[in-house]
């Protein structure tokens, strides 16, 4: 079914645009084109405005390396939902190519040279030809390439569709935006397991109170952003939105609020035990209240219209939707002692962001402003170190060239702070990008891996041990490496990532960008248990994705992080002379 031309915003469009570019490659036509493509596709993706209102105004030279071609394809999509260029390329590329570029090391030149040998167009029949070690008799393929995309097959099949955090909210915040706007009801929220904040998500979960569920249905169906209906009923209905995002919406009395808040959040393991709680006390828990047995179906509940007023009734503290994973939280609760989370309000300052000196969207200047209209008292620019070549990554002469602005800055912003920063790459042999002169430039120096991810589990795990015991690296971003639905984690151990971190006071941090939320919320909770001190952050390569703090810090309460295991909750003075690892 062709998109609706509607549904095509400036991902979308992104999207379609690198698919050209992938065409290009498979077609073997001349690889500057795809680049164009390519390059096109990111510049859109950094665009602030719909790119709808660059074409409307006559403004899409204005983008960098859109010109006549690519802006035939923008203005095709956005009127019709195709592009002749786009189905042209589909129909001369042989069917199934694109499948094989979905598997990670499966370039669109290694692509072609498997179709063009073996005439593979399916990932099982890749699969079958790497197991039986036909793919490194091919020109320019190794046997450890064959390896890799074995592994690679592996991982995806084990990929599950589900979307990213971020997403899900957003699609999410803007229904409720228009129920709300379309009904008149304010009672809408979020449930199931987007409420807890779980790090991907199947399908989002709405709650409405009203006594008039007709015209709440109505308007979900008819709302831009859907583009079909699956299923509607007199109580819930489910469509699908931009991005494949299924929404499911329930309606439900004003007076079973609370009971069926808590009841669509979830998690079931949680509603499971609550279940059997009630069950000693002779009540029965479901989605319309608590009662006493017996009395479901002619008795007034016990509780029903808040979810504090079942958890009190139950004898526990309220539970933050982030815990609701049957993970000890409803003892806790019961004894009175759940900790008090983690709050966005409690961060002073993001430790880990990027400018336009290296990879980053936005200046210094818009950067540290950005951050103090937050309410922040300083903001850590850790652009990427020299050796990272795609992020355009510091020498040292522009490392004191930023450092000089950052001065003047500083100065200019007082008291907010600007710290200088690196996000210094751990190589595949262990060093670091810089030598010990160049991060003692550094107010902050955070340690990454950025390549060679296919290292043995011992070898990855020293690699980072050996960043994190360097006495001028006070932090370890995003630990694990992985990219959500992309990209798996590498083999390390974090258990002893963990003790080292505690040995050491290295930082260990939870990253914000939305397809890492890393480090994971279990270990999370493993590093508070070890007295290691974490920070969360937003990796932020643009003034809007400061925002992704958001994710960290509710990656951080499902961890059951407070604001005294986050160093970024303290003042800067505070956070400064707690550096055990560097000499004041």
């Amino acid at each position: 079914m062709v998109r609706q031309a509607l549904s095509f915003d400036n991902d979308a469009v992104a999207a379609v645009l690198d698919e050209i570019g992938d065409l290009l490659e498979l077609k073997g036509e001349n690889v500057f084109r795809a680049v164009t493509y390519r390059a096109a596709a990111r510049a859109i993706r950094d665009l602030r405005e719909p790119l709808r209102m660059y074409v409307e105004q006559q403004r899409l030279a204005e983008i960098p390396k859109v010109g006549a071609s690519v802006g035939d394809v923008i203005r095709q999509l956005l009127e019709t939902g195709s592009s002749k260029r786009h189905d042209e390329l589909l129909a001369a590329v042989p069917q199934g190519l694109l499948t094989l570029l979905r598997v990670p090391g499966v370039g669109p030149a290694t692509a072609r040279t498997i179709h063009e040998h073996l005439h593979i167009t399916t990932i099982d029949e890749l699969e079958e030809a790497a197991k039986n070690g036909r793919l490194r008799k091919l020109p320019k393929i190794q046997a450890r390439t064959e390896e890799n995309i074995l592994k690679s097959i592996a991982s995806l099949r084990q990929r599950t569709g589900r979307a990213l955090l971020s997403d899900a909210r957003t699609a999410a915040s803007r229904m409720i935006d228009w129920l709300r706007q379309e009904t008149g009801e304010q009672r809408v929220e979020i449930a199931g397991s987007l409420r807890r904040w779980r790090e991907t998500i199947g399908d989002i979960d709405l709650l409405v109170a009203s006594s008039s569920p007709g015209p709440v249905m109505e308007a979900l169906t008819r709302a831009p952003s859907v583009l079909r209906t699956l299923a509607r009923g007199d109580t819930k209905t489910s469509v699908v939105v931009d991005r494949g995002v299924q929404i499911d919406l329930r309606v439900v009395p004003e007076a079973s609020w609370g009971a069926a808040l808590l009841y669509f959040t979830g998690s079931k393991e949680h509603n499971v035990r609550l279940r059997g709680i009630a069950l000693r006390k002779k009540l029965l828990l479901n989605e319309y209240g608590l009662y006493r047995a017996g009395e479901e179906k002619s008795g007034a509940p016990v509780a029903s219209s808040t979810e504090d007023e079942i958890y009190a009734a139950l004898g526990m503290q309220w539970i933050a939707p982030e815990l609701r994973e049957d993970r000890g939280e409803i003892q806790a609760a019961a004894a009175g002692e759940l900790p008090e989370l983690l709050e966005l309000a409690d961060v002073r300052g993001d430790l880990h962001s990027h400018s336009n000196w290296t990879d980053g969207r936005d200046s210094i200047a818009a950067m540290a402003r950005a951050a103090r209209a937050r309410g922040y008292a300083y903001i850590g620019l850790t652009d990427h170190s020299v050796g990272l070549g795609m992020t355009q990554g510091l020498n040292v002469e522009r490392i004191r060239e930023r450092n000089a602005e950052i001065a003047a800055l500083n100065m200019e912003l007082a008291p907010f702070r600007i710290l200088t920063g690196t996000e210094v790459d751990i190589r595949a042999n262990g060093r670091l990008d810089y030598p010990d002169e160049v991060l003692a430039l550094f107010d902050v120096v955070t340690a990454s891996v950025h390549s060679a991810f296919n290292q043995t589990r011992e070898v990855m795990t020293n690699r980072i041990l050996g960043a994190m015991r360097h006495p001028l690296v006070d932090a370890l971003s995003h630990p694990t490496g992985r990219l959500l639905e992309r990209r798996d984690a590498y083999d390390v151990d974090l258990d002893q990532i963990i003790d080292v971190a505690a040995e050491t006071g290295t930082r260990l941090e939870v990253n914000g960008g939305p397809e890492r939320l890393d480090l994971p919320d279990v270990y999370v909770r493993k590093a508070i248990a070890k007295g290691v001190r974490l920070v969360t952050n937003s990796d932020a390569h643009a003034i809007e994705e400061l925002d992704y703090m958001t994710n960290a810090v509710a990656t951080a309460r499902r961890g059951w992080a407070t604001a005294a295991s986050v160093e970024n909750t303290r003042s800067l003075d505070a956070l400064m002379s707690i550096r055990p690892k560097r000499p004041r």
